[in-house]
């Protein structure tokens, strides 16, 4: 079968202070009247036999609302945050207990595509690789600029739409980046990934030895077991791409995608799906602008009246207000830090 494994776990941080540890992104309504993770779960449902969601458990009570029902053991909560590696570890173990020759498609629950039935046909397409040999698939979004958030891959030459992976690249600074773009050889990488469960498992318990003996123990105990929490606690905090990705590439296969994939990572990702004005301002809530351009505004019940000034963000919430330049945007996690308890 085709199991849809949806990571929800992550805090949300950049997308303070609507986004709060009780209530983190997936669960916001950021670009539609549904949350970020029924959107996904929607999108991935038709091409898909089982639906498995990865979350936090300070979450559940969210995860309960979910209009699509899911099966209550096909609700992974971790006990603390590990990274993608134990995320995907896990829940290939959980598979592998019900479906010895399970399929995964592994995705973020906190993404916007916007051509979703061409999604579903390169997710056929990449189950349909995996059926036929033993490897991995990543989906390779077709980039549009030179983007210094996302992370790279590199290809070697597309026949018939896919292509051999050469490696995995860090987010670069923009004079790689365009050159990544020039060469026509990269694209970036949503962390969207089809491949057998036991696949996947074994190159997690080779590539961290460390921790190849809990992998093991999660054979024969589940979340319900009063041992699970220590258990997990004890898996190094590592991710799918470092641990794993960077160091399979002959077995990786890409498969390019241009179906409209945005990465809803920060308040500037919002400004291509809010409602603009005249003036470039994205605005969810009340504004007034005079002689303002390119502004990003939320509020949820105050006018916001913004004069000469361009390129903010500002975030009005019941107790708090963000205002910073767009180009900042990645220093809300810095700030983040510095919050007292209560407000986060």
């Amino acid at each position: 079968m085709i199991h849809a494994i949806v990571m929800a776990g992550g805090k949300g941080t950049r997308f303070w202070p609507l986004s709060r540890s009780v209530r983190a992104k997936q669960f916001l309504k950021m670009i539609s009247e549904e949350t970020l993770l029924e959107q996904t779960l929607g999108r991935i449902l038709p091409a898909v036999d089982e639906t498995w969601v990865v979350g936090n458990q300070q979450h559940d009570v969210y995860f309960s609302e979910i209009p699509t029902p899911l099966k209550p053991d096909h609700i992974l909560y971790e006990p603390i945050g590990r990274n993608t590696a134990p995320c995907i570890g896990w829940a290939a173990a959980e598979v592998l207990k019900r479906d010895p020759d399970g399929i995964m498609v592994v995705l973020p629950a906190d993404h916007a595509i916007l051509h979703t039935v061409g999604f579903r046909t390169l997710i056929d397409k990449a189950v349909d690789l995996v059926k036929k040999e033993d490897c991995l698939v990543t989906l390779g979004i077709t980039p549009t600029f030179p983007h210094t958030g996302f992370g790279y891959i590199e290809s070697k030459s597309i026949a018939d739409g896919v292509g051999q992976v050469v490696r995995f690249r860090e987010k670069p600074n923009y004079d790689m980046a365009r050159k990544f773009i020039e060469s026509g050889r990269y694209f970036w990488n949503a962390g969207i990934f089809v491949w057998k469960a036991s696949t996947i498992l074994r190159l997690i318990k080779e590539n961290i030895p460390q921790d190849a003996a809990l992998y093991d123990q999660l054979k024969t105990i589940d979340q319900t077991d009063p041992q699970f929490a220590e258990l997990f606690t004890q898996f190094h905090s590592i991710s799918i791409d470092f641990s794993v990705m960077e160091h399979s590439t002959k077995m990786t296969r890409i498969i390019p995608a241009d179906i409209g994939w945005d990465d809803i990572g920060n308040w500037s990702a919002l400004q291509d799906h809010w409602p603009k004005d005249e003036a470039g301002n994205a605005t969810r809530g009340e504004l007034l602008a005079l002689n303002s351009r390119n502004n990003i505004v939320y509020s949820e019940k105050k006018l916001v009246a913004l004069i000469d000034v361009d390129d903010l963000v500002v975030v009005e919430t019941e107790d708090a207000i963000l205002v910073l330049p767009k180009r900042s945007d990645q220093k809300i996690r810095e700030l983040y830090e510095l919050l007292p308890a209560k407000f986060k």
